[in-house]
């Protein structure tokens, strides 16, 4: 009994959540939020149990595409459009790996201007955030998965979500990495460096905000001569 309370609860928040979601955003928990598939190509399939949509070579071939297509949108301001995707192979590299591309497409065109690409594969979730640059046009997104070489291969979309800003607003100045995660490496991370304390013999150049030697900066440091640093953004 309490456990199907907790589902229940559970199940509210979400559907909460995509209640509240922002015109031009789907968490494709029970609908594709007004997303359609273009007719002329592959539909996309919702997942039974919600939460995703995909296309993939089980009823489909290579080469062959999935188009989705947003309803007519508006960005009087900079916008941040974020996409959780995953693309999945057949194990191996093929030659011909699966595409998932974004598009913009504004009312008074008739082309589609390509904003992002990847093809990728990977075992998990990857997310791309995208700044929109604000425009009095309408305009729709266009999300386009062609299917690559292999018997396994599907492309996955979890989340699509646009929100009023910029993606990313950080200047390092305080001693946090703005929700960026270190990826550790053993031999290299990212830090926040720089400040009131500077060595007089450092070579970094002047930092943006403050015009001088004083500003934060995010540093590369290595403690061996291997090796390169990643980071992950944070989620939005």
């Amino acid at each position: 009994m309490l456990l199907r309370g907790v589902l229940l609860a559970v199940q509210a928040l979400q559907l909460a959540g995509a209640l509240d979601l922002p015109t031009g955003s789907c968490a494709f928990e029970e609908s594709t939020c007004g997303f359609d598939s273009v007719f002329a190509f592959l539909p996309w399939i919702l997942n039974e149990e919600g939460h995703y949509i995909y296309v993939d070579t089980s009823f489909a071939k290579q080469g062959e595409k999935a188009v989705l297509l947003s309803s007519d949108l508006q960005a009087e301001e900079w916008s941040c459009l974020r996409l959780v995707y995953q693309i999945t192979t057949s194990s191996g590299s093929p030659s011909d790996p699966s595409l998932l591309n974004l598009y913009v497409r504004f009312e008074d065109e008739s082309f589609d201007r390509l904003l992002w690409s990847a093809k990728e594969p990977s075992d998990s979730w990857l997310i791309a955030s995208l700044d929109l640059q604000n425009t009095s046009k309408r305009f729709k997104i266009l999300i386009e998965g062609v299917l690559g070489q292999g018997d396994t291969a599907s492309i996955a979309l979890f989340e699509i979500k646009m929100t009023t800003g910029y993606c990313i607003e950080c200047d390092f100045e305080e001693n946090h990495l703005c929700g960026f995660v270190n990826r550790w490496n053993p031999n290299v991370n990212w830090f926040v460096g720089g400040g009131s304390v500077r060595n007089s013999h450092s070579v970094l150049p002047q930092d943006h905000t403050f015009k001088s030697e004083l500003g934060g900066q995010l540093l590369a440091i290595s403690h061996t001569a291997k090796g390169k640093p990643t980071s992950l953004s944070p989620a939005r």
